[in-house]
């Protein structure tokens, strides 16, 4: 817990009560002797709170996250801030450069969390993150998008069964919620398991600027902030139409090759042997058809148009006891869309 009397540094570097600080936290060294710094933002506030870290670009081409930490910066006051907040819009600086999900060496970074001060490369950046970032804070925040060819639905995962790591997963405000602790190595899964709760938001796509993500990501972040006092809360609390928290999900793939003609997206409920797309050969006769093998809500699809088989084409977060409550609100806002619609087709019609 940060006080307003409490010496708080990143890298050596004191940030006082009511001050705002860039710091450049080194953390390697490129080929030509410079140094590889990462950009981080210190926000303070006057009053006491939390310690909580924002990180985005773990995966250097997921940059939808580096907008919505843009946002949180420019949004977040350190005069209305209660604790600490610590916002990295890019933490493998290496990868963003290089528009590539790795650093040197085909290294996935978020697979070598806490890291190691005498490793290899991957290991002594994770080192470096974890202990000047992720153990100076009470919880975390851990920006994601699909991996590069699929789009995700906007969603949390962490570890549900930890009740602090569910309090942040509720408080942001996604649809939905998966239950998983992360591989081992994940920044999510260690931050964790030492005593600092972490929740990881994955949505859109590798490459890409959303506004709708990226706005629905910042809101999701304040709500978290706001849920542990170091924000204030909306004077209109935002609300998920629904929210379910689920502990499996299954892929749908590929049996065959071909072109892919795929009709599900992100955020459809679709059921058990579902019609949800088809494979056709370049001359266009239909080779298979997809059926989904389980009901559930679909959390992540392809946008590849080709497949072989074993490709990953549809991943789908099953339901079974909440399948009625996503029904019903589903079934809710397709009838209030269907009301706009015919209220602006009759104010139309006056004109």
């Amino acid at each position: 817990m940060d006080s307003s009397n409490t010496i708080f540094s990143i890298c050596g570097i004191r940030i006082a009560p009511g001050e705002t600080r860039e710091i450049y936290l080194k953390v390697s060294e490129s080929f030509l002797s410079t140094a590889i710094q990462i950009p981080v933002t210190v926000i303070r506030g006057v009053k006491p709170g939390p310690t909580a870290f924002v990180v985005a670009a773990v995966h250097g081409d997921e940059i939808n996250g580096v907008d919505i930490v843009r946002r949180l910066i420019f949004d977040v006051d350190h005069d209305r801030l209660s604790g600490t907040l610590i916002a990295v819009p890019v933490i493998n600086i290496p990868g963003f450069l290089n528009q590539s999900r790795y650093l040197p060496y085909h290294r996935d970074l978020n697979r070598f969390f806490p890291g190691s001060i005498r490793g290899h490369n991957a290991d002594r950046i994770a080192h470096k993150i974890f202990t000047e970032i992720v153990q100076k804070s009470d919880f975390g925040i851990d920006l994601h998008t699909a991996a590069s060819g699929r789009s995700n639905l906007p969603h949390v995962r962490g570890d549900m069964k930890n009740p602090r790591v569910r309090r942040l997963a509720r408080a942001f405000g996604a649809t939905v919620l998966i239950d998983q602790q992360g591989v081992r190595g994940s920044l999510r899964r260690e931050a964790t398991d030492y005593g600092t709760p972490t929740i990881l938001f994955e949505a859109g796509e590798t490459g890409r600027f959303s506004p709708r993500v990226s706005l629905s990501g910042l809101r999701g972040v304040l709500g978290v902030l706001s849920e542990m006092g170091m924000w204030e809360p909306e004077d209109k609390k935002h609300k998920p139409p629904f929210q379910v928290i689920v502990k499996a999900s299954e892929w749908v793939r590929a049996e065959k090759g071909g072109i892919l003609e795929l009709s599900a997206k992100p955020g459809d409920l679709i059921y058990e042997g579902e019609l949800i797309g088809s494979i056709v050969n370049p001359f266009g006769k239909t080779v298979t058809q997809i059926r989904s093998p389980c009901t559930g809500i679909v959390i992540g699809v392809t946008t590849a148009p080709l497949t072989i088989p074993g490709t990953g084409i549809v991943h789908v977060a099953r339901l079974k006891k909440t399948l009625s409550l996503v029904e019903r609100s589903l079934q809710k806002k397709l009838e209030e869309k269907n009301k706009l619609k015919k209220l602006k087709k009759k104010k139309a019609s006056a004109v």
